[in-house]
């Protein structure tokens, strides 16, 4: 009888660690940023088809909205509940790791976002790439708002649902060169883990939201050597399926003279290799017919979120300043912000504008030729974003301008491939 009890006493205590573990295992995943937003992770699916996961909450329940959406092929969505005080628009980036951390790309949260009630909505994250030959994803969350990035300390950690096999591709040798019409370029460098602009705050050390790829591209035009063409789009993708396009946002020239782009993201270094589609955009020697002048653009204050959604909700900016027909397409250009909701450092105030072309050019890239205010100082900016036609500019240090005086160029791009081995920085290296 006490043999009996011992075992059953045992039974139970057995029973109760592997009820406790599987609970543990299953508990939900949380994240807490810095302001109180809660993120839970809801769940992870590969599909073409990704419908909204239903959720139970008290009080008032937001009516209508979306209730699934679609992808043209097999995509990774990652659904994650956002609950915050207060109805802003959730304002964060989910990057995706490997175990080991060599590399990450940034996901933005809300594209495919529904509003629950008032302060909880639910995302769709889609992530265009992630260690597809691993068997864990680790997922980090960047916030962004008035303290700028912040970098949750924990992390969600998913289960590879598009593991492998896949094929290896086989890499060029560098420097190698392509060509497109008359211009011939040579990749001549592509560097991972060079110092990059920064990250958020309460990132690790060495952590690659911090790193950058260089890439350097040597130039020659019906065989003379030119410096008027620079690349402004690398499209990176590898032979597991990742893509992921980058935008020029710093550009320059090496010891050598060839023309480089520095961008994130880059993709995972241990593949044999990448394959990069490189847009190169021409700087100087633009024909009238391409270059379009525009004076007096005013600057009114008004928030970078403004800016970049199209105004705000008032709509202030959607009306154009100007708009004219360069080659049969349409550009309009919108008045300058200057932005309210930036710190101004070294009491430098930022700015910018939008420039919208339709329809979107087919291989034309628009380029801003000069730009001054109206005491005539010449103004900087850095490379703009751009998708669906929309380019969007953001000026350094706009001083006291009330008004601008810009020069557009809309011109053909010409376009180079490349299947290289990316190639690890130097420790004393940019």
């Amino acid at each position: 009888m006490k043999k009996i009890m011992l075992w059953s006493v045992v039974s139970v205590f057995i029973i109760g660690i592997a009820a406790t573990a599987f609970w543990w295992l299953r508990r939900p995943q949380i994240i807490t940023l810095n302001d109180g937003t809660k993120l839970t992770l809801l769940g992870v699916e590969y599909a073409k088809h990704h419908k909204y996961p239903k959720i139970k909450t008290t009080g008032q329940r937001m009516g209508g909205g979306p209730t699934a959406f679609d992808t043209t092929n097999d995509t990774l969505v990652v659904w994650i509940m956002s609950e915050h005080k207060g109805n802003p628009w959730p304002n964060y980036e989910v990057l995706a790791y490997d175990k080991e951390a060599t590399a990450c790309v940034g996901n933005w949260g809300g594209g495919n976002s529904r509003q629950v009630k008032n302060g909880v909505y639910v995302m769709g994250v889609q992530l265009a790439a992630f260690p597809r030959r691993g068997s864990k994803i680790y997922l980090r969350i960047m916030s962004y708002g008035p303290r700028g990035q912040q970098v949750a300390k924990s992390q969600f950690v998913i289960s590879n649902p598009a593991r492998g096999p896949f094929e290896k591709w086989n890499p060029d040798p560098l420097p190698a060169t392509q060509s497109d019409g008359d211009l011939d370029v040579t990749l001549a460098k592509l560097n991972y883990g060079v110092r990059g602009f920064g990250g958020g705050m309460g990132r690790t050390k060495d952590d690659p939201m911090s790193k950058a790829v260089l890439a350097a591209f040597h130039t020659e035009q019906k065989g003379v050597v030119v410096t008027n063409w620079q690349p402004v789009r690398i499209e990176t993708s590898d032979a597991t399926g990742n893509n992921v396009v980058n935008n020029s946002w710093s550009n320059s020239r090496d010891e050598n003279g060839d023309a480089t782009m520095t961008y994130q993201w880059g993709l995972w270094p241990d593949e044999p290799a990448w394959k990069l589609r490189v847009e190169m955009s021409r700087t100087s020697g633009f024909n009238d017919d391409e270059l379009w002048k525009v004076e007096n653009l005013p600057v009114k204050p008004g928030s970078q979120q403004d800016m970049w959604n199209y105004g705000g909700q008032d709509g202030r900016a959607n009306s154009a300043f100007a708009e004219t027909n360069l080659n049969d397409i349409h550009v309009k250009v919108f008045p300058a912000e200057q932005f309210t909701d930036v710190p101004r450092g070294n009491g430098q105030p930022e700015g910018g504008f939008r420039i919208q072309i339709d329809p979107a050019p087919e291989g034309m890239h628009i380029a801003l030729v000069k730009i001054t205010d109206d005491q005539g100082r010449v103004l900087q900016s850095w490379n703009p974003s751009w998708g669906g036609g929309s380019f969007t500019y953001q000026l350094q240090n706009l001083r006291n301008a009330k008004s601008l005086n810009i020069t557009l160029a809309l011109h053909k791009s010409r376009f180079v491939e490349f299947t290289v081995k990316p190639q690890k920085a130097a420790a004393n290296g940019p």
